[in-house]
C-alpha cells in the first residue's frame, strides 16, 4: 500500500457509521460538512485492519489476558520516533487519556484543592477538575503579534507558590497548536520540582509536529524523573479513539505505582481486545501511513494559511506548529462564538467553539480540524467566507 497524497484525497463517506463527528445530530446535521471534532476522515492503515480483521474471525471473546508487546510495541514505538527511553515497566494501560486526567486529578489532589491548567485548552481538562470538585487556577497563555502564544511561566511558579501543587500541561497545546520548546518544558519542569508538585502532560498529540520543529517529550527533560506523569495513545496518530486505549508512563515508581492503584480502586480497566490488536499494529507495522499522513497535513496547514488570507481576510490564524487543529481569531466578522456559530451553521460548516476551551479568552474564536481531505478543507473554508461575508 502507497500512503501518497492520492490515498488520503480518497474521500470515505462516514454518514451512517455512528461516527460522532457525522452523526451526531446535536452537533451536525445532513449536508453540514464537520470540521470540529479532532478525529480524522482519513481510512486507517491496512496493518490496523487486519488486524482488527484477524481478531474477529476467532469467534470467542473472552476476558483478555496481558501481552508484553502491548507495552513492547509502546516503548519501542516512542524510542523510534521520539528518542525516548521508556521500560514496559514504567507505563500503564489506560482506556483513554481523559481517564487519566480525571485519574490523577482524584489522586493527587484534595476537594477544592487548586489545580494549574494553562488556558485556553482543551475541555476535558476543565471537566476533571471541575468534576472532581477541585479549583481550576488558570495561567492565560501570553499572545504574540503573530498572533502565536507564549507560556507564561512568572504566572505558573506565582500559582505554585500559592501552595497549589498539581499542573495538568498539554504537550502539543491544543487548541493553539504550539509546539513547546525544550527551555520551556525545561523551566517547567524545573518549577515543579522546586515547588514539590506533581505535572501530568498530555501527550495524544506528539506524533503532529511540523518541521523545522520536532516533538520534545516531557520525560526526556532532565528532572522529569521525579515529577512528571506522561499520558498518550496511538487513537489520535492512528484515528483510532473508538478502539479506547492508552498508556501513562512515568520514570517515578511511586508516582506510577499510585496510579495503577488508584485506578485500580476505581475499577477502571482496558485491554479491550480488538484495541491491543490495532495498537500493536499501529506501533510496530504503520510508519509508513504516519509518514504520509503528516506530508498530507503539512500540505493543509499551508492550503489553510493561503484560502484564508485569499477569502476570509480578516481571520487571525495562529501558526499551526503542531497538531492537525487551527486555531482562528474570528473576531473581526462576529464577537461571539454563538453569532460566529449560527452565520457558519447557515452555511453548513461546523467549527468548535473557542469557548469550549475558555469562556472568556475563547469568545470570538473557532477550533477548526484539517483532518479531512484538502477539497473538504477548500470547500469548508470557501462556506466560511460565504458565511462571514453576509
Amino acid at each position: 500500500m502507497i500512503y501518497d497524497r492520492a490515498f488520503f484525497d480518497n474521500p470515505i463517506d462516514r454518514n451512517g457509521t455512528r461516527a460522532a463527528k457525522w452523526d451526531a445530530r446535536q452537533f451536525c446535521q445532513p449536508g453540514d460538512l464537520p470540521l470540529w471534532v479532532a478525529d480524522w476522515d482519513f481510512r486507517c492503515a491496512e496493518p490496523i485492519v487486519e488486524a482488527i480483521q484477524k481478531r474477529a474471525q476467532h469467534p470467542i471473546f473472552g476476558y483478555s489476558s496481558g501481552d508484553p508487546n502491548d507495552a513492547g510495541s509502546f516503548c519501542a514505538y516512542w524510542k523510534r520516533r521520539h528518542g525516548l527511553d521508556i521500560l514496559p515497566e514504567e507505563t500503564c494501560m489506560l482506556p483513554c487519556v481523559v481517564t487519566g486526567l480525571r485519574q490523577t486529578v482524584l489522586l493527587f489532589s484534595q476537594a477544592n484543592d487548586p489545580v494549574i491548567i494553562v488556558t485556553p485548552l482543551y475541555g476535558p481538562f476543565h471537566d476533571s477538575i471541575n468534576r472532581a470538585g477541585r479549583k481550576i487556577l488558570a495561567a492565560p497563555l501570553i499572545p504574540r503579534e503573530d498572533n502565536g502564544y507564549d507560556l507564561d511561566l512568572d504566572l505558573i511558579e506565582e500559582h505554585l507558590k500559592s501552595g497549589c501543587r498539581l499542573i495538568l500541561f498539554c504537550n502539543p497545546h491544543n487548541p493553539v497548536s504550539r509546539a513547546w520548546r525544550k527551555e520551556e518544558l525545561s523551566a517547567l519542569v524545573s518549577l515543579a520540582n522546586q515547588y514539590d508538585a506533581i505535572l501530568v502532560s498530555d501527550e495524544i498529540h506528539a506524533d503532529f509536529v511540523y518541521k523545522p520543529l520536532e516533538f520534545i517529550p516531557l520525560l526526556s527533560i532532565p528532572g522529569s524523573e521525579n515529577c512528571v506523569i506522561s499520558l498518550a495513545s496511538a487513537s489520535k496518530t492512528f484515528n483510532i479513539p473508538g478502539l479506547q486505549q492508552a498508556m501513562a508512563f512515568s520514570k517515578s515508581k511511586e508516582l506510577l505505582s499510585k496510579l495503577k492503584a488508584q485506578i485500580e480502586l476505581q475499577g477502571i480497566t482496558s485491554g479491550n481486545i480488538f484495541a491491543l490488536a490495532a495498537a500493536q499494529a499501529a506501533y510496530t507495522s504503520c510508519d509508513s501511513w504516519l509518514d504520509g499522513m503528516l506530508e498530507y497535513l503539512d500540505e493543509s496547514r499551508v492550503i489553510i494559511k493561503d484560502a484564508l488570507a485569499e477569502e476570509v481576510p480578516y481571520a487571525k490564524l495562529a501558526p499551526i506548529e503542531a497538531t492537525a487543529l487551527a486555531w482562528i481569531d474570528l473576531r473581526e466578522y462576529a464577537p461571539t462564538c454563538d453569532e460566529l456559530n449560527k452565520k457558519l451553521r447557515a452555511s453548513h460548516v461546523v467549527l468548535s467553539s473557542g469557548t469550549g476551551f475558555d469562556a472568556k479568552l475563547g469568545e470570538g474564536f473557532m477550533r477548526l480540524n484539517f483532518g479531512c481531505t484538502h477539497a473538504n478543507l477548500r470547500e469548508a473554508i470557501h462556506r466560511m467566507s460565504d458565511a462571514l461575508q453576509k
